[in-house]
């Protein structure tokens, strides 16, 4: 059974909302009030879900995609609308898709043919497995302020959280694969899009910061559009419905589906 729509209990300490790995209490110089705002931050009713899309329930809707590279056709005429706060997960065997069209979805990539709308006030965030936002030459903080007009003791106290604090003035070219995707999760956070699109989420994630990032899609009021061939973390956040590729087939999640998510 997955934690679908679970919520913290009443008067839990808010330690691992939204990727949070790390307790903090204080800055290195002491300083608790960028920690308080961080936490404020990281609190699931003070980020991405606050704001609304108005009367209009479609977060995010794709009329017509079609993609192809060369003589591949990569996908055709697909068409999917997802609610203000549902979960999607897109499903396929590789090369089906998925990423190409999750790209589309965050304007990354243009569809040949078809177009991708946002509803009322929707704010796309951004995850790509391959770490494309990251860019060389550039220190980790100056990551952070890149994303988001925050005090910098807010900024450095989040990469605390994500057990980043010693590496904000660090080139962000030279951290590892999971220090990377650490990072990627702390820029979003910054962020506070309330339509997450998140391209294999757990990939290099170790075990406690897998954990903690399920916890906060738990309780994660905005809108989810996921691949992951993670099966145990899709089992446990459980979506609401998937959608099939290439062929853009759209069905409520069950887990039978788990199968078709463990080959992709």
């Amino acid at each position: 059974v997955g934690r679908r729509h679970g919520r913290a209990e009443p008067g839990a300490p808010r330690l691992r909302r939204l990727g949070v790995v790390a307790v903090v209490v204080g800055d290195e110089d002491g300083d608790t009030a960028g920690v308080a705002g961080a936490q404020r931050l990281l609190d699931h009713r003070q980020v991405p879900g606050v704001v609304r899309t108005g009367v209009d329930d479609r977060h995010l809707a794709a009329t017509g995609l079609t993609k192809s590279f060369g003589d591949n056709l990569v996908f055709l005429d697909v068409e999917f609308a997802v609610e203000r706060g549902e979960r999607m997960l897109l499903i396929g065997l590789n090369g089906a898709g998925k990423t190409t069209l999750l790209r589309i979805l965050a304007g990354v990539e243009t569809p040949d043919l078809g177009e991708v709308s946002l509803g009322h006030l929707a704010t796309l965030g951004y995850y790509a497995q391959e770490h494309e936002q990251i860019a060389s030459d550039r220190t980790v903080l100056d990551h952070m302020r890149a994303v988001a007009d925050l005090p910098e003791t807010m900024l450095r106290s989040l990469l605390g959280h994500f057990l980043l604090a010693d590496k904000a003035e660090q080139d962000a070219g030279t951290l590892s694969g999971g220090e990377k995707t650490k990072l990627a999760l702390a820029m979003l956070v910054a962020e506070r899009p309330n339509v997450l699109l998140l391209d294999e989420p757990t990939n290099n994630l170790d075990p406690q910061a897998k954990e903690a990032l399920l916890d906060a899609l738990t309780v994660y009021e905005g809108t989810i559009v996921m691949v992951s061939h993670d099966t145990d973390f899709v089992a446990e956040l459980m979506p609401d419905r998937a959608v099939l590729m290439p062929d853009g087939e759209m069905r409520f999640f069950d887990t039978d589906l788990l199968d078709l998510v463990a080959l992709a």
